[in-house]
């Protein structure tokens, strides 16, 4: 910036003639020149002016350069911006010439950014993450999939026709969230149903009825977190291979978290959580139990098998120093 070459040359050219000056009015007072009175009064009002020249550019100087800086910051701020625009623009073109994963890895790579919501950015190693367990699990056979995924998307927007927009709103992520877990819920037990059919197992009756109370006493009181528990297992043993059992605990949290976020809105989502049960009463089978008697009767089920607990055991291997709780201890020291 020229200003800021320009305002430098004047300090420089200020402090040089204030050197001048104080040398020059030294050698008058400790004698070893001699100047007329009226020279030194000059001298003396010369180095008074020159200190306040340099006093005042030096003010100016350090807003040039505090702007400047700012600029800088701002260009940083700016060229950062395009850098991370460009990455997620070309995301799916980077997923698709990756060289190491499989097609089929990139292919559904490549699906989920479709799906993912366009605030929502991930890197693409975390696309790729997701997309393994995907494909681990087996929660999706592409085209069939697509289309089912369509099909409840559509229904779920016919159920949310008639629901105010902006109560919708504030309930965020939901809308794109709950689909997929219907859709992963569908899939899960279409698989349980081919494995018993294969297997000539029992007959499949569907999936028990889970409580509201359930969702609406959650971390208040500890029998309904033990309802909702023994009713995950119940669904747990329904599974048959290990990745339908690993594929049910992920959707029985995403069902849990999203069953709360709801309850917590309260009258707000009444209508909203309609349309999530029905949504998923249709694709699923999964059923809430609305009988009085039958919820009396679970409650005093529940209420015994609570008594009977032996809550001094662990039923998994029990650590309480925890891996993520080394790794924080490590870090803190």
């Amino acid at each position: 910036m020229n200003a800021v070459i320009a305002i430098e040359d004047l300090i420089k050219t200020n402090k040089q003639r204030i050197k001048i000056l104080k040398t020059q009015l030294d050698d008058h007072e400790a004698g070893r020149i001699k100047l007329t009175i009226m020279a030194a009064a000059s001298a003396e009002n010369a180095l008074e002016k020159s200190q306040e020249a340099l006093e005042k550019n030096q003010i100016i100087y350090d807003d040039l350069m505090k702007y400047d800086l700012q600029e800088l910051e701002k260009e940083e701020r700016i060229k950062e911006a395009i850098i991370r625009r460009n990455y997620f623009k070309y995301q799916k073109v980077r997923l698709k010439r990756d060289k190491v994963k499989s097609n089929d890895q990139k292919l559904e790579a490549m699906m989920i950014v479709d799906e993912l919501p366009a605030e929502l950015n991930l890197n693409d190693e975390d696309i790729f993450d997701i997309a393994a367990t995907t494909i681990k699990l087996d929660l999706r056979v592409h085209d069939e999939l697509d289309i089912q995924l369509a099909e409840i998307k559509k229904d779920f927007e016919e159920l949310l026709k008639n629901i105010n927009h902006e109560d919708i709103d504030k309930l965020g992520m939901l809308q794109t969230h709950i689909p997929i877990i219907v859709l992963h819920l569908s899939v899960l037990v279409e698989n349980i149903k081919e494995d018993i059919e294969k297997d000539n197992l029992a007959c499949f009756r569907g999936l028990p009825r889970f409580e509201d109370w359930w969702i609406d006493e959650l971390w208040l009181n500890h029998q309904a977190y033990f309802g909702l528990y023994k009713w995950r297992d119940i669904i747990l043993f329904l599974c048959i291979t290990s990745e339908q059992k690993k594929a049910w605990e992920s959707i029985f949290s995403n069902w849990v978290f999203v069953k709360k976020v709801l309850n917590k809105k309260g009258s707000l989502a009444y209508e909203f959580n309609f349309a999530f049960d029905s949504l998923i009463k249709k694709y699923t089978d999964l059923d809430e139990e609305l009988d009085m008697e039958n919820l009396k009767k679970m409650e005093t089920i529940v209420q015994n098998i609570t008594q009977k607990e032996d809550f001094h055991t662990f039923k998994h291997k029990h650590d309480i120093d925890t891996p993520y709780l080394k790794f924080k201890k490590d870090k803190l020291s």
